[in-house]
């Protein structure tokens, strides 16, 4: 998966979800939540894990 897909599945869940509940069950502070969401950003690799296990498969532990 690429970050712009990851950003399209982030301005998707954002239709039904508040972002400072993404920010809490994934950890990532709510600015760099805010600055990937608005295409000013790309996440490290580490975040961008966890993001995707959290929109993809619900998971908020990337060693899964």
């Amino acid at each position: 998966m690429t970050q712009e897909e990851l950003r399209a599945l982030l301005l998707k869940r954002l239709e039904r979800e508040k972002a400072s509940y993404i920010c809490k069950v994934t950890g990532i502070n709510k600015d760099v939540l805010s600055r990937f969401k608005n295409s000013k950003i790309d996440l490290y690799q580490y975040l961008f894990v966890k993001l995707e296990n959290y929109l993809v498969n619900g998971e908020t532990d990337p060693s899964r």
